[in-house]
C-alpha cells in the first residue's frame, strides 16, 4: 500500500508540473508583484486618452474639418492640462476610423481637471453633439506608456503611421513587457510609442510605428526577421495574443505628430 501511495503521489507531481508548464506557455505567467501594473511598467505621470471614432462613410472630411476649428485651440490653451499628441485617419485597415490621442502630463488629476474645463468651454457641448451625428461608433481608452519604450525623435515630416492593437490574454502583461523591452531597440528608429489601456477595453496594447511608405515598412520588417532576437520575441508573444488589428494611418493636417 505504501509503495502504491508513493507512486500515485509521484504521478500527481509530474502531472502538476506538466500542467503548470503548459499554462505558462499558453497563457503567460506573471511574476508575483506587490504593486499595480501601471506603477511598475509606466512612464511616470503620463496618461494618454485615445479617442476612437468610426465615422459614417463619406463624412470623414467634414469630421476633420469641424475638429480643426476646435482641437488646436484646446491644445494651445495653457489653462487646460492636456495636449493634442496626434490625430490620424485610417487609410488601410479599419476604414473611416479616426484616432485622436491626447496626453496628460500630470496623471489622473490632469484628466479630472481637463474634463471639468472642457465642459466650461462655450459651445464645446454643441461641437460634440454635431460631431456625434457623423459617427457610427466611438470609444475611449485611458492608457499609460510603457517605461521601456525608446524615446521617439521626430526626425522627418511625412510618411505613414502603423497602429498595431493587440488584445492580450489576462495575466500576460509582465511577460509581454519583458519580451518587448529586450527587442524593441532593434527597431528603435521606427518605434513611436507603446501604450497599454487602463480604462476602456482592458488588456489592450497599442504599438505605433512610422515609415516613409509601405515599401519602407516591408523593408524594415524584413530586416527585423533577420535577427534571431526578433524571432524569439514573436515566439514568446504570439501565445499571449487573443486578437491583433493593424491599421495604416495618415496624420491630420493639424496633428502635432505628423
Amino acid at each position: 500500500m505504501l509503495i502504491l501511495f508513493r507512486q500515485l503521489r509521484h504521478q500527481k507531481r509530474l502531472f502538476s508540473t506538466w500542467t503548470d508548464t503548459f499554462d505558462k506557455y499558453l497563457i503567460g505567467a506573471e511574476p508575483p508583484v506587490k504593486d499595480q501594473h501601471s506603477k511598475l511598467l509606466a512612464k511616470r505621470n503620463l496618461i494618454y486618452n485615445i479617442e476612437i471614432q468610426d465615422v459614417k462613410p463619406g463624412y470623414v472630411s467634414e469630421y476633420l474639418s469641424n475638429a480643426e476649428k476646435v482641437l488646436p485651440d484646446i491644445h494651445a490653451d495653457n489653462d487646460i492640462p492636456v495636449e493634442l499628441y496626434g490625430q490620424f485617419h485610417v487609410q488601410l485597415g479599419q476604414l473611416d476610423r479616426i484616432y485622436t490621442i491626447w496626453r496628460h502630463s500630470d496623471g489622473y488629476s490632469a484628466v479630472d481637471k481637463t474634463l471639468l474645463q472642457l465642459n466650461q468651454i462655450k459651445g464645446y457641448g454643441n461641437f460634440l453633439e454635431e460631431q456625434g451625428k457623423l459617427l457610427r461608433k466611438r470609444e475611449q481608452q485611458l492608457c499609460y506608456e510603457f517605461a521601456f519604450w525608446p524615446q521617439y525623435d521626430d526626425y522627418y515630416d511625412g510618411g505613414i503611421f502603423e497602429l498595431r492593437s493587440y488584445s492580450l490574454k489576462a495575466g500576460c502583461l509582465y511577460e509581454w513587457a519583458n519580451a518587448w523591452s529586450k527587442a524593441v531597440n532593434l527597431r528603435e528608429k521606427d518605434a513611436v510609442m507603446g501604450l497599454c489601456s487602463q480604462i476602456g477595453d482592458m488588456y489592450t496594447v497599442h504599438h505605433i510605428w512610422r515609415y516613409t511608405d509601405l515599401e519602407h515598412r516591408k523593408t524594415e520588417r524584413d530586416m527585423s526577421w533577420q535577427s534571431g532576437e526578433w524571432a524569439d520575441l514573436v515566439i514568446k508573444t504570439v501565445p499571449m495574443i487573443k486578437n491583433l488589428q493593424v491599421n495604416i494611418m495618415q496624420p491630420s493636417i493639424y496633428s502635432p505628430l505628423r
